[in-house]
């Protein structure tokens, strides 16, 4: 048996070499970046995305849950999971992103992914992810904690769409489970 100030040692020694451990119960809830040029004051965004992102967030949700796992300068990580139907909106970000799936299955574009599967989204390109009939649990990496969102859609009825769907999904999601069930949201 140890004295307790070896296993100390031992501790500094492991944080020493620079390890960085995340535990699923310490998670952070993720919070979407605004755009950065809102900061500017000459700064206009899109009448149809400003009422559009109102009432997606009036919709009512349920449908989305994340939890950043690690946040460091040159590696963000999160933990997302998304309930079968959730309309994630047009976007583009200005860093690449990679999904991995760890669970369910969804579209991105004209591609179906499953369990195992991923898809890097290079920085500007516009995307939207289409959750399966059981939603989709996903791992997001980038290369930076701070990215931009850009909401690519001038369209009001493409929000009334957004947010109808959403609308639709309240009673369903309340009930619905995650299909794996990795890290419980």
């Amino acid at each position: 048996m140890r004295p307790d100030n070896e296993q100390d040692t031992v501790a500094e020694t492991e944080v020493a070499t620079g390890y960085t451990f995340t535990r699923a119960n310490q998670g952070v809830p993720h919070h979407p970046r605004s755009q950065r040029a809102a900061e500017d004051p000459d700064f206009q965004p899109h009448p149809a995305v400003v009422r559009g992102l109102k009432l997606f967030g009036e919709s009512g949700s349920g449908g989305a849950a994340a939890q950043t796992l690690l946040s460091q300068p040159n590696l963000h990580v999160s933990y997302v999971w998304f309930k079968s139907g959730f309309p994630l909106p047009l976007h583009s970000h200005d860093t690449d992103c990679y999904y991995l799936i760890v669970a369910g299955s969804m579209k991105v574009g004209t591609e179906f992914l499953g369990k195992g599967d991923g898809v890097l989204i290079p920085a500007g390109a516009p995307y939207t992810v289409n959750p399966g009939e059981d939603g989709v649990e996903f791992l997001e990496m980038r290369t930076s904690p701070d990215y931009d969102t850009h909401y690519r859609s001038k369209s009001d009825v493409y929000w009334d769409r957004i947010a109808e769907m959403q609308r639709a999904g309240g009673e369903r999601w309340a009930t619905e489970k995650q299909p794996y069930g990795l890290i419980p949201l």
